[in-house]
């Protein structure tokens, strides 16, 4: 009897669920940039193990839909690739000068600040048609 309830509810609950996260990345209704693509690329590679998959924040580093929000004190992209060039040793945050070139720093700006602004939700976005 439960185990019927219990399937009955999963099955109720299917299209919901696959509903929503259709919805994220790599479904339609989700595009972004060549840009934001490619720095979503970036953060993937070199910063979601600190500063959590998707921009999703994480106890170990910053939160970066905080700091490159709308009030946030990372206000614009110089100030961005300077952080990321430099690191912020205090934090632990190692620098990327030599890592990272100063377009994949402008992509991954993008991506983030995308998130930040809510224009990109979580998730793998499609690659741009082209």
């Amino acid at each position: 009897m439960l185990v019927d309830r219990l399937v009955f509810v999963v099955a109720a609950l299917m299209p919901v669920l696959v509903g929503s996260v259709a919805g994220q990345g790599g479904q339609k209704g989700f595009t972004v940039t060549p840009l934001e693509y490619e720095g979503w690329r970036q953060y993937s590679v070199h910063c979601a193990r600190c500063h959590g998959q998707d921009v999703l924040g994480n106890p170990v580093a910053a939160d970066l839909l905080v700091r490159l929000g709308p009030k946030g004190p990372i206000n614009n992209e110089a100030m961005f690739a300077d952080i990321v060039t430099a690191g912020a040793p205090a934090s632990g945050m190692p620098p990327f000068k030599g890592v990272l070139s100063p377009e994949q720093i402008k992509a991954t700006y993008a991506y983030i600040k995308g998130r930040a602004e809510k224009r990109i939700p979580p998730g793998r976005p499609a690659p741009p048609a082209g």
